[in-house]
């Protein structure tokens, strides 16, 4: 078993060096592999066209970035046809971090991070269930939310066969009467109202409630909740959330030794072409805007690249870290020892709830890691 380790660690080091130095030759024939090996097609030539040009253009940008010798490679993921504009307007409009005060975890004192592991990794102790893909639909909070009430309902319950529960639920049938986040389903909300929404009604599984929003054609499925509190046993409840100091990176890793996942407002609008390594491509002195949800599961440290934090995205498994052995759909941000802050200065540009006055948010860690972090309480199976 050794063996077999070393020879599967030689082969994907030897694929990440070749990305490192790979010459798009041929951008033609580049972009005929990716239509096929991601399944695109286009409505006229005009739209090819315009495909085609900003696939050249990420072509250049993963020749440059990965001749630099960065902790991290970028690659051909499925967003390669998008330019970075387009790919922040279809795919990172569905989290929006409430505009006014939550309520908050009192933070542990004397956190001393020398006591804790070294690593943490949720899906080794089975409680993480598969990556799965939002689509064409502003739901990543309730990919996050839901993510975190099946991994919380397993921990609680270890005898229990871990569970996935329906992410269209909460897009269908949470509420968001204030508009925080945006309107509600696939123009976004917020985790705690999710969460909040699975205290007061619970949530059934997957299967009885299949996620259809991201399907573009399938418009309309955001707005219509088809779950009858009065006829359906409902799979997990909980009982509410909390929320982590914001900010605070000691608070965050002892909850993730020795608590479980959290649900992170991150920045991902760099995120797109991401193919493995430690991610540190969030600049501190620029606007730093938090536009997305995800399952933080753990961290870690690289031998070569450093520390990190391990995310669970939903951008499906043909995308980020692992994506060259089969098993994508995650990411590591760079962990600094000393946390790195900026500002977010649009926080009411979509970022906030209406008439919640935030101007700007002070935000720290990779991509904001540390800046808004929440998790479900109580969480239970209900069958």
């Amino acid at each position: 078993m050794k063996t077999i380790c070393v020879l599967l660690l030689g082969a994907i080091l030897a694929v990440e060096a070749n990305y490192r130095n790979v010459k798009f030759s041929d951008p033609h024939q580049e972009f005929k592999d990716f239509k096929i090996k991601f399944g695109k097609s286009y409505k006229s030539w005009d739209e090819e066209t315009e495909r085609f040009s900003a696939f050249q253009d990420n072509l250049k940008k993963i020749e440059k970035h990965n001749s630099e010798n960065r902790s991290w490679i970028m690659g051909i993921t499925k967003f390669a046809d998008l330019t970075r504009d387009e790919f922040i307007q279809t795919h990172l409009q569905g989290y929006k971090p409430l505009g006014v005060a939550k309520p908050s975890v009192a933070r542990k004192n004397n956190i001393n991070i020398a006591d804790l592991p070294e690593s943490v990794d949720w899906r080794e102790k089975g409680v993480v269930t598969p990556v799965r893909d939002q689509g064409m639909c502003g739901s990543c909070w309730a990919f996050s939310s839901a993510s975190l009430i099946s991994s919380y309902a397993k921990i609680n319950d270890m005898s229990h066969d871990l569970v996935e529960v329906s992410p269209q639920h909460l897009v269908s049938c949470a509420p968001n009467p204030l508009k925080c986040g945006g309107t509600g389903g696939c123009m976004g909300s917020v985790e705690p109202l999710a969460f909040t929404y699975a205290s007061l009604f619970g949530v059934v599984t997957e299967e009885e409630y299949p996620y259809t929003s991201g399907d573009p054609w399938g418009a309309g499925d955001d707005e219509i909740c088809k779950f009858d509190a009065t006829k359906t046993d409902v799979t997990a409840m909980t009982m509410g959330f909390e929320t982590l100091p914001h900010n605070d990176m000691e608070a965050a890793m002892e909850h993730l030794a020795n608590v479980g996942p959290l649900s992170s407002a991150v920045a991902a609008s760099d995120w797109g072409l991401y193919f493995g390594g430690v991610f540190d491509g969030c600049p501190y002195d620029e606007n730093i805007e938090v536009n997305h949800a995800v399952a933080l599961i753990g961290y870690g440290t690289d031998p070569a690249e450093g520390d990190y934090w391990l995310i669970k995205n939903s951008w499906g498994d043909m995308w980020g870290d692992g994506f060259m052995e089969g098993a994508g759909g995650f990411i590591k941000l760079k962990r600094n020892s000393s946390p790195m802050c900026g500002t977010n200065n649009t926080p009411l540009s979509g970022n906030g709830c209406v008439d919640g006055g935030v101007t700007s948010q002070h935000v720290c860690g990779t991509c904001a890691v540390l800046f808004d972090n929440s998790y479900p309480i109580g969480t239970t199976y209900m069958k």
